[in-house]
């Protein structure tokens, strides 16, 4: 009985050991000259506590919950300054805004407009041939030419599109042979009485031809210029065709 007791004492003696901990362990002390390096803060954005970890997002700059932006993800709109001179420059060449969005706008050919321009310069809207003549091309090209449909209340478009301009190419294309043939006979194309003729014997574009076709005087550099595509041509023929095709083309449209 005395031996049980003893064994149970020596077990309790150990048990209050582990509750009030283990020895104390040694530390070196701190040498109060020796300088301390500061702890850099990794959360700038949390003054009261800048070594707990940061919230931000890396990937934008910000806080994920955030709503503002930062240098790094917001566009950095650069502040330039407009010369006042160069504005009064730029009037003084191109005109007023309100005076150059008249001079410098362009709208489409407008249907009505295209059949008569094609009558003036000698071309049958009536006649029926195979392939399709340039009249029959008009007429059928009504819509890709965005006409007005008066019985669907829909108004003609104001602007060009790929379709339209490419059926107005390929007419001006299929009206070239009759343009070519007609103009000497065409009262809009004679200068001072006399006849207007868009070849030449040799062949070649004249500047009289080229000025009854976009309505305006014709410079030596256009007339070089059409002679080169007479000379690229396939044919004497298409060459003639696509010369005065592209002449009608830049005269009447934006592109």
């Amino acid at each position: 009985m005395l031996r049980m007791n003893k064994y149970t004492m020596l077990a309790v003696v150990f048990a209050a050991g582990g509750c009030l901990g283990s020895a104390p362990t040694t530390t070196t002390p701190t040498d109060p000259t020796t300088p301390t390096t500061p702890t850099e803060p990794t959360n700038p954005s949390n003054p009261s506590n800048p070594t707990a970890p940061s919230t931000t997002d890396p990937s934008l700059g910000l806080a994920p919950d955030g709503t503002s932006g930062a240098p790094d993800n917001t566009f950095d709109h650069e502040k330039a300054e407009v010369d006042p001179f160069e504005v009064l420059q730029r009037i003084q060449d191109t005109g007023a805004p309100e005076i150059s969005t008249r001079m410098h706008s362009c709208q489409k050919l407008k249907y009505a407009t295209l059949g008569n321009l094609l009558t003036q310069l000698g071309v049958n809207l009536g006649k029926t041939s195979t392939p399709p003549s340039a009249g029959q091309l008009y007429k059928a090209g009504a819509q890709a030419l965005a006409a007005p449909n008066y019985a669907a209340r829909v108004r003609e478009a104001i602007e060009g599109t790929t379709s339209g301009d490419t059926k107005l190419f390929d007419i001006f294309v299929q009206a070239a042979p009759e343009i070519i043939a007609a103009m000497p006979n065409q009262a809009a194309c004679k200068v001072a009485g006399v006849a207007t003729s868009m070849f030449d014997a040799q062949g070649k574009c004249t500047k009289e031809g080229i000025a009854c076709l976009q309505g305006m005087p014709a410079s030596q550099a256009q007339a070089d210029l059409c002679n080169t595509v007479l000379t690229e041509a396939s044919t004497p023929a298409i060459g003639q065709a696509i010369a005065v095709a592209s002449i009608l083309a830049a005269a009447n449209t934006c592109e």
